[in-house]
């Protein structure tokens, strides 16, 4: 291969699909896209860049899904359970990023963070609010994590006599602490 020249990549079948821009969003639903925004300008003020823009492509994911499947909804006042209820299937029919679908934790993220934009802007008393919080907590799915695992009496106690080596004190007594209770 030469220098100089770039390999070019069969393209990922599961590449997903793009979300409507703002510009888009904005022609079709620009009330909806007007309380967004204003809420992205908002948490700008106290979160970090990667997390913004992490809100970014979950609120603009959502208003994608109301164009398509809920065009009557102009305003977010007016979404409701219906639309919540019908966006969980739609997000994880999705395609991911390297699998033919959404990621568990992906979606859990996504819909965790539509869940706090409806609650931030129900706290912050915005007019354009939801007469109550559509979504629940139950509506973000239950993530699949191992339990942790005790040691077993061996390793236990080969912690316990390295900590207890250490000439700091406080090293085993906190060793000792934790693996008595």
């Amino acid at each position: 291969m030469r220098r100089g020249r770039r390999r070019l990549r069969p393209p990922n079948p599961y590449a997903a699909i793009p979300f409507a821009t703002w510009e888009q969003l904005t022609e079709a639903v620009p009330d909806i896209v007007d309380v967004m925004v204003r809420y992205l300008e908002q948490i700008a003020c106290i979160l970090r860049p990667g997390s913004v823009h992490n809100t970014d492509q979950c609120l603009r994911a959502f208003a994608t899904y109301l164009i398509q499947r809920h065009p009557q909804v102009r305003t977010v006042a007016a979404i409701g359970r219906p639309q919540i209820e019908g966006y969980k299937p739609w997000l994880l029919a999705r395609p991911g990023q390297n699998k033919p679908t959404l990621a568990p934790a992906t979606s859990a993220h996504r819909l965790g963070v539509l869940r706090m934009f409806f609650m931030r802007i129900d706290e912050w008393g915005w007019p354009e609010a939801p007469s109550r919080v559509p979504m629940f907590h139950g509506d973000i799915p239950v993530q699949d994590h191992a339990l942790p695992k005790a040691l077993d009496d061996p390793s236990a106690s080969a912690l316990l006599r390295a900590a207890q080596a250490d000439r700091r004190q406080l090293i085993g007594l906190t060793v000792e602490v934790l693996l008595r209770t």
